[in-house]
């Protein structure tokens, strides 16, 4: 079965063009993994879980790793920008497309302001300027224009930026692991932890926040080159490899650190620490220039969000606007540094990065659904699809994982959420 443009989405990518190949797209989902929390979430993944940690992480990239096979089958059913709300919209119609496309986005721009004021504050530590007033306020700002700025000059120039930025992201990481493993005691791989103390919900809140984000970078789908190829592979790839690395820091972290693991605030640069004072300072460089890689490639993925939401009628015409002589959502990516920036200066790194797990998980729960309805319906518009086998089986752990994690939320965060879904709707209404 072959929709026409108009039931799919795809005539909201008028204008753009598939110049995003397989090395830009896998780095740019390394990019958007690999961010603040594998420098700071050891820490508190060791306080809630103790030595059962590095168990945390793979059974959360276990349940991750579900959904993300059904959206590698949808997203190669239906290819276009808007990543999840796109093929969300072809399967089960515009409102759950827009309603899917908010807290996508929402979740995304959320997880931008924390990492950005997390950013800020790891500089703070050297720069004293930075850590609070206007001199942090400004220099947020200027970031996130500065990589609007980069956007619109054109994707494939954002993208090999992105590559260019996991690849030096990856530099701190690779010297944590290659000298911590000869330092690491094994007597201090254990970590006792008081009877009834466990905390697995909130272990779990941050393990699926640590390997969230890969479905923000769909939204560039509607500029891959040979999606049903490109997609799947690009994910698993880099679902994988990230998943091995936060387990093998973890392992590294808690072998040098031991029981003072749970209470750093900078485990890796800590752990660095007790072998060389310059070591440490690596690492902390590390960090702050993995949070702002991270940005960067959440500022290739996230406008598109928005660009599609306006080429679908949801927002104002001028947020889908295509730069004339570079292609790219101009608008959109100016809208989206404004809001980001405004968080990164103004909110707490620790419940934004909550509310935005916890929307993504509603993300998830819709995206996995809408796989398995276009399987049902046959609905393929870009050549053959990627067939996951045991489609049925995937989405049914997928979901049933995101269903128990959403359920370690708060009263009044859950609260919040209904709020926030209600308001969506009301503007939906509204627009239609």
């Amino acid at each position: 079965m072959s929709p026409d443009a108009s039931t799919t989405g795809l005539d909201r990518d008028a204008g753009l063009v598939r110049r995003v190949g397989p090395f830009a797209l896998t780095s740019a989902f390394l990019g958007i993994l690999l961010g603040s929390g594998i420098f700071t979430i050891p820490a508190a993944m060791a306080a809630a879980v103790g030595s059962l940690a590095p168990v945390a992480y793979l059974a959360c990239a276990l349940a991750v790793g579900a959904v993300m096979l059904c959206f590698a089958e949808a997203a190669s059913r239906v290819p276009t920008s808007g990543g999840v709300s796109g093929f969300v919209n072809a399967a089960f119609g515009p409102y759950w497309g827009f309603i899917t496309g908010v807290l996508n986005w929402a979740s995304a721009v959320l997880a931008a302001g924390a990492v950005g004021a997390a950013a800020a504050d790891a500089i703070g530590t050297a720069v004293p300027a930075m850590a609070a007033g206007p001199v942090r306020a400004v220099a947020i700002i200027a970031w996130f224009f500065g990589l609007a700025a980069l956007n619109i000059v054109g994707v494939g120039i954002a993208a090999r930026f992105v590559a260019i930025a996991t690849s030096i992201k990856l530099i701190p990481i690779a010297i944590f692991i290659a000298i911590g493993l000869w330092f690491v005691a094994p007597a201090n791989l254990s970590l006792p932890i008081a009877a009834g103390s466990a905390d697995l919900g909130r272990a779990a809140i941050l393990g699926i926040f640590l390997f969230t984000g890969m479905e923000s970078t769909l939204s560039v789908s509607g500029e891959v080159r040979d999606p049903a190829r490109t997609i799947p592979r690009a994910i698993l790839s880099a679902l994988a490899g990230y998943a091995v690395m936060c387990i093998v820091v973890q392992l590294v972290a808690q072998g040098l650190l031991g029981n003072a693991l749970s209470g750093s605030v900078a485990p890796l640069a800590d752990a660095m620490g007790l072998i060389s004072p310059a070591l440490r300072l690596v690492l902390v460089a590390g960090t702050a220039v993995s949070m702002l890689g991270w940005t960067a490639t959440e500022a290739l993925a996230s406008p598109r969000m928005l660009f599609a939401l306006s080429r679908d009628g949801f927002l104002p015409g001028i947020v889908g606007r295509v730069h004339p002589r570079n292609h790219t959502p101009y608008v959109a990516s100016l809208c989206h540094a404004a809001i980001a920036a405004g968080l990164a200066v103004s909110g707490s790194f620790t419940a934004l990065v909550v509310l935005s797990t916890l929307l993504v998980i509603l993300v998830y729960l819709i995206g996995c659904a809408a796989a398995l309805r276009l399987r049902i319906a046959n609905i393929a518009v870009a050549g053959p699809p990627v067939r996951i086998p045991a489609l049925p089986l995937v989405v049914a752990i997928g979901c049933g994982a995101m269903i128990w994690v959403g359920l370690q939320s708060t009263r009044d965060e859950a609260i919040g959420i209904v709020i926030f879904l209600g308001a969506a709707t009301v503007l939906y209404r509204l627009r239609r």
